[in-house]
């Protein structure tokens, strides 16, 4: 058995300046008891920090004016931790969102054209209109008897399935619906479905690795999390994102120890 050693006080070895990894695992409820699904590394976090609190009620005595404190006790505690990480990963994100991962899976085919897709009832030129499908090639853009033509009526962003209506072209808002006949290849995207659960539970494992003193490993059994602050897709500097989250007690798996515990390891 390996027994970190106990550094004795005052000693400047017990001063941290930490960095360290940390691994998330979402929780499901199964049967009424949480089951974690696997560890997700968090990437590169900047910050990581634990926040006890503490309510007091406090008894102050009448006996004399001074009216002194009498007695004092803690009637409750919560452990709050916080996370803020650089890496737009989709595991990240779905934790910052409050969602869920998901997939977008179509097989290709064709959108037989006359009529074919409705695009509009009501083109206005000047605006974007989405196809139902993307990855478009070999488009016909039709405004009754009339086919529009590509640079000239419409522009075609073809990854996405959008047209642009070319202000003064053949396509005007009085000429009547707007179909589209097209073909469109296989794809897949990952999504984060965002905003879709009422909250996120999740295993945290802190794994410490120092810049200067003690090394610590920690395990939060259960953390709800709520997302904390913006997350920039535009910004002048890099993005990040950031998760707090409050530790909930877990005394049928750890009655001893059930909210967290923290453990030295050199």
């Amino acid at each position: 058995m390996t027994t970190a050693p106990q550094a004795l006080s005052p000693n400047s070895a017990n001063v941290l300046l930490g960095s360290g990894k940390l691994y998330g695992d979402r929780l499901s409820l199964v049967n009424g008891l949480y089951v974690r699904s696997g560890e997700f590394d968090l990437g590169n976090c900047t910050a990581f920090t634990i926040s006890p609190k503490a309510t007091v009620k406090e008894k102050y005595e009448s006996m004399d004016p001074a009216r002194s404190l009498y007695s004092r006790a803690i009637v409750q505690q919560s452990h709050t931790i916080k996370i803020t990480g650089d890496e737009y990963s989709l595991f990240n994100l779905a934790n910052a969102l409050m969602g869920s991962q998901g997939s977008i899976n179509v097989t290709g085919a064709t959108v037989s054209g006359t009529p074919g897709e409705t695009v509009t009832t009501a083109p206005i030129p000047g605006a974007w209109y989405s196809l139902a499908y993307r990855q478009v090639s070999s488009l016909t853009l039709q405004q009754g008897a009339t086919t529009a033509v590509l640079g000239t009526d419409y522009l075609l962003d073809a990854a996405r399935g959008r047209v642009y209506i070319i202000p003064g072209g053949a396509i005007t808002s009085a000429g009547g619906t707007l179909t589209a006949g097209y073909t469109y290849a296989s794809y897949t995207f990952n999504t984060v479905q965002g905003g879709n659960l009422s909250g996120v539970d999740m295993y945290v494992r802190f794994v410490g690795n120092p810049n200067k003193g003690p090394t610590y490993e920690g395990e939060f059994w259960h953390v709800q999390f709520t997302p904390s602050g913006d997350l920039g897709f535009i910004a002048d500097d890099f993005g990040n994102w950031t998760i707090e989250g409050m530790c909930i007690a877990d005394a049928i798996n750890h009655p001893t120890e059930p909210l967290y515990r923290l453990i030295q390891t050199a």
